[in-house]
């Protein structure tokens, strides 16, 4: 388990795999993302360690539907907090063999950050998902009503409905899976790109979608794998664009 500030009232908290945040927005905390199944094991302890109670959990805003990402959202539920998500993921979350993509993942298995990642999952419990809570939609160029007040973009590609969100009295923005600074690769820090084929939905719609970001201010993006990046969200796109979809 790791907490670490990444600005004023913003936390990264998760593993070397999976991230998952903490926005203190003045009048609570808003979580993005819920990680893995077996991160409910780390989540009292990470908000302790900022000095924090669950009960200040006001929210948590999924930045998309895949396990990996919603793995808690339960307990969040069970403890008052509000879910949101994309209608478009719906389905996707309340029932996770139901992800398509783009490509077979037989081939990314010779690739040992893949291998890895998926070691790591399996020993998160990625096999035995909770059932997903109700959830508020998030609804695209609209304010979430949850602490911090996230602008919401609807950014599809990597799911149907997967969100960018920017907190802009914040100065950062969670880029979800659209992006990763991780290579499924390597497994090591890389350039900003996008997910693998065998990751997204559809890669040429998650390209598309990057002219979406367009706009956004945040100087700092915060992606669900990986290192954040820190040089806004145009250069990100750029990367992304000059690297490709594998």
């Amino acid at each position: 388990m790791t907490v670490a500030s990444i600005a004023p009232g913003v936390w990264q908290a998760g593993t070397r795999y999976v991230n998952w945040y903490i926005v203190d927005g003045g009048d609570g905390l808003t979580l993005i993302d819920a990680g893995l199944p077996g991160y409910r094991r780390q989540l009292e302890g990470s908000l302790a360690a900022i000095g924090k109670q669950l009960s200040e959990v006001r929210a948590v805003v999924l930045t998309h539907g895949h396990i990996d990402h919603i793995g808690f959202a339960d307990v969040l539920h069970d403890a008052g907090a509000t879910v949101h998500l994309h209608p478009d993921d719906q389905r996707l979350a309340q029932n996770p063999k139901t992800n398509k993509t783009d490509s077979k993942s037989l081939k990314y298995l010779a690739w040992p950050g893949t291998l890895a990642f998926i070691g790591h999952a399996v020993r998160q419990g990625v096999s035995r998902p909770a059932a997903m809570p109700p959830a508020v939609p998030l609804v695209d160029g609209a304010v979430a009503a949850v602490p911090g007040q996230p602008i919401v973009t609807h950014a599809p590609g990597h799911t149907d409905g997967s969100c960018v969100l920017e907190f802009r009295d914040h100065g950062v923005v969670f880029i979800g899976d659209l992006l990763c600074t991780m290579s499924f690769f390597s497994g090591r820090t890389s350039d900003p790109q996008l997910q693998t084929r065998a990751s997204n939905r559809n890669s040429a719609q998650a390209m598309e979608s990057l002219d979406r970001l367009h706009g956004i201010t945040a100087r700092t993006v915060l992606p669900g794998h990986g290192t954040p990046w820190l040089d806004g969200v145009e250069s990100a796109a750029a990367s992304a664009r000059r690297i490709g979809c594998r």
